[in-house]
């Protein structure tokens, strides 16, 4: 081997890194892009986890109960229901991960040693919130809720001994057997519909690379044309493939599907139109399809992962994170498709989520339009 040659080609390179700002980027910064994303999502803790206490006995033990539950910092009680109705519509709309009931008579029963029970119910839907939830809960009430409960028994002058356990009845709403796959499977969903969009990245990248991007030019094709003829086939694409993975999820994995397919057909065209269009702006400025491939993964891929809440709930995530999980379609899909799948929500519920996709989309397609010139160069 030659050592001038392959310094000459070391150069080479080096200069082609340093001159092309697209390369120098894919190179240099998507490395410590990746590496903050990973380093974020691996060391996310679950944290302030909201919860219900739905507080039917309105008693001093059941506020101190209340207030010891939520010390640590684990889960937080923002709700406190008036009834039933209000705590199970807090679940729907995963504005609490889990609610606890004090039953009427808690203090009576707890100072006269009879055995008392509290309702605990935790929503499956994200299986590792909903063991994180259920653990703390269940070893506060058993641990230093007792504990508690019996200095206020002795300070009575009554014998602690004569505390009864506290049974929890706990039980968990859409997946009660708590299977993982049950709650991953249709957040996954979310994350492999990226794909179309990443093929759509694509096209107009390889009609620049083959040169026949140039003869479109020629045509009276308004730009607005070129760009929404192209997205068309991928929604109509990617809808397909939407139900060949609701077939698959359902028949052959057994997850269960509650909801409107009708519903879910239209959300999934909601959000390729967002996915879509920001894959036309990828194109737009990307030249090549080999930058435009690894782009494109950047985006929809790895962040879906472990910024759009399927292993980690964005709760727990920091602000900054959080302020991207949101900028991202694939975060509000996957809130749509795991209500849709498991708890059967529709569009009154689900509506936010629907709207920030719609927002997305017409905002992203209508810049891509904007911006992309029919000329070369």
């Amino acid at each position: 081997m030659d050592l001038r040659r392959t310094l000459s080609i070391m150069r080479k390179e080096m200069r082609h890194i340093l001159r092309d700002r697209r390369t120098f980027l894919l190179v240099t910064v998507s490395p410590v892009f990746l590496m903050l994303v990973f380093a974020y999502s691996m060391s996310v803790e679950i944290r302030n986890v909201s919860i219900a206490v739905l507080d039917c006995d309105q008693s001093t033990l059941s506020r101190r109960y209340r207030d010891g539950l939520a010390s640590t910092g684990d889960i937080i009680i923002r709700y406190s229901p008036r009834d039933y109705a209000e705590m199970q519509s807090r679940l729907e709309r995963r504005q609490a991960k889990a609610a606890v009931v004090i039953p009427s008579g808690f203090e009576r029963d707890l100072l006269s040693g009879r055995e008392t029970s509290l309702q605990v119910i935790i929503d499956g839907t994200d299986p590792s919130t909903a063991n994180h939830t259920m653990t703390h809960i269940a070893g506060y009430t058993q641990g230093l809720a007792l504990e508690i409960l019996g200095e206020a028994l002795e300070r009575q002058g009554l014998d602690a001994s004569l505390l009864a356990p506290v049974e929890l009845r706990m039980r968990t709403w859409y997946n009660p057997t708590l299977r993982p796959i049950i709650g991953w499977v249709p957040g996954l969903i979310a994350i492999v519909m990226g794909m179309p969009a990443v093929a759509a990245t694509l096209a107009l990248t390889a009609e620049k690379e083959k040169g026949t991007l140039e003869a479109l030019i020629t045509t009276p094709v308004r730009r607005s044309e070129l760009l929404v003829g192209k997205l068309i086939p991928y929604v109509l694409s990617g809808l397909a493939s939407a139900v060949l993975c609701a077939l698959v999820a359902v028949y052959l994995l057994g997850i269960p599907f509650r909801g409107s397919p009708l519903l879910y057909l239209l959300l999934s065209a909601d959000f390729f139109l967002a996915a879509l269009g920001i894959s036309l702006l990828i194109s737009v400025f990307v030249p090549s399809q080999q930058a435009a491939m690894a782009l494109s993964l950047l985006i929809f891929l790895f962040p879906g992962f472990f910024m759009s809440g399927l292993f980690y709930p964005i709760a727990s995530m920091p602000a900054e994170m959080k302020m991207e999980a949101y900028l991202m379609p694939t975060t509000h899909y996957l809130i749509i498709t795991r209500g849709l799948f498991l708890k059967g929500l529709d569009l009154s519920t689900l509506w936010p989520f629907a709207l920030a996709l719609l927002l997305m989309g017409v905002v992203v397609t209508g810049a891509s339009i904007m911006i992309f010139k029919k000329r070369l160069g």
